[in-house]
């Protein structure tokens, strides 16, 4: 694989973070969970340029990376460092609700791949003009939800479709805590329903944490930042292969996440850390971890599935079309709110 030229629009902490210690040497660091600690991990990708309008933070980059990646420079223009740097892959990870205009500007200057934060956008009518410029200028794209290469549900979806749980029928995911918010985090498990379920959503019936009753039916946050800006939801999903899910987490409630995945025979219980079966025996419950098996996982993994897109002609595991469920979702589901916690339909738009 050839060495691809990167730049990064977006420079704050999470994407900038150097990978913190192992816990021991001899396990080498921990898992990278920034952008740019990610990219240092794979050998076929040189960062060359990165952005943000925050001075402090292009001073970070420096401090952090110019011994990576020798040379690399700073800019406050997006728009200039995609017209002078030659990329070939652009990282954006610019607050959630501006992520449109970057990756549109991205697609235009020639770049091979974009890997864009998610969700990709805050609402339908921008997603669709992303997508639109992405498909026009035959850009491959992957959007960082995350947990699609997080092993265990890797793990776990393998196994769904190998019938070790027999036929799928149900989700339940639960994440709540301070962070509960629906576009920032909840993007996440909404995004999980559609990984396992294999399908298109085409409705929701929700309801939003108490004092979201009049939020309304468009976003109304900072980019991700503030917690008390974003509802968190209990939300019931039809998909079109007949798989129903549901996904809830308040704030007065637990973070922890957790996802069930029932099927006719069986039923996997996994989170971040781990997936078991579990299968009735006689008159107790026996359980059978699921081990992946793996090198990779998180960012990293998304990364290379995108160069590996890139490379083989294949779709990434994060398309922008698969992106765009989850941001359907989240307008049916501020539409049934708004509407009395009725049952909306989900645009299913490009989507079909």
């Amino acid at each position: 694989m050839k060495t691809y030229r990167v730049g990064i629009v977006g420079l704050s902490w999470i994407t900038s973070e150097p990978a913190k210690a192992g816990s021991h040497p001899v396990l080498g660091n921990a898992i990278p969970h920034s952008h740019l600690a990610a990219l240092a991990a794979i050998p076929s990708v040189a960062v060359v340029a990165g952005c943000d309008i925050v001075p402090e933070a292009c001073d970070r980059f420096a401090e952090n990376w110019s011994g990576t990646w020798p040379g690399i420079r700073s800019y406050t223009d997006y728009e200039a460092m995609l017209r002078d740097e030659e990329l070939e892959i652009v990282c954006v990870a610019t607050p959630d609700h501006l992520h449109g205009a970057v990756v549109r500007a991205a697609a235009a200057s020639g770049v091979r791949g974009i890997f864009c934060e998610k969700p990709i956008s805050t609402h339908l009518g921008d997603v669709d003009a992303m997508i639109e410029a992405i498909e026009r200028h035959g850009v491959v794209v992957n959007v960082n939800n995350t947990r699609r290469w997080v092993p265990p549900y890797v793990a776990a979806r393998e196994a769904i479709r190998t019938g070790a749980i027999g036929t799928l029928s149900q989700i339940s995911i639960h994440f709540g805590g301070p962070r509960a918010m629906l576009w920032r985090n909840h993007a996440h498990f909404l995004d999980l329903c559609s990984y396992f379920a294999e399908a298109d959503p085409i409705w929701a019936m929700a309801e939003l944490e108490h004092g979201f009753e009049d939020y309304g039916i468009r976003y109304r946050g900072d980019g991700g930042r503030a917690p008390e800006l974003e509802p968190g939801v209990n939300a019931y999903i039809a998909y079109d292969n007949g798989v129903r899910a549901f996904l809830g987490g308040m704030k007065s409630a637990t973070q922890q996440a957790s996802v069930d995945l029932f099927g006719s025979e069986a039923r996997i219980h996994a989170n971040d850390g781990g997936a078991v079966i579990v299968r009735q025996a006689a008159d107790s419950l026996a359980t059978i971890p699921i081990v992946p098996k793996g090198s990779m996982q998180g960012m990293q993994a998304g990364i290379v599935d995108l160069l590996t897109a890139i490379e083989t002609g294949r779709e990434g595991q994060s398309s922008p079309r698969e992106a765009r469920k989850t941001v359907a979702l989240i307008e049916a589901i501020l539409a049934s709110q708004a509407a009395g916690n009725v049952r909306v339909a989900v645009d299913r738009g490009l989507a079909t």
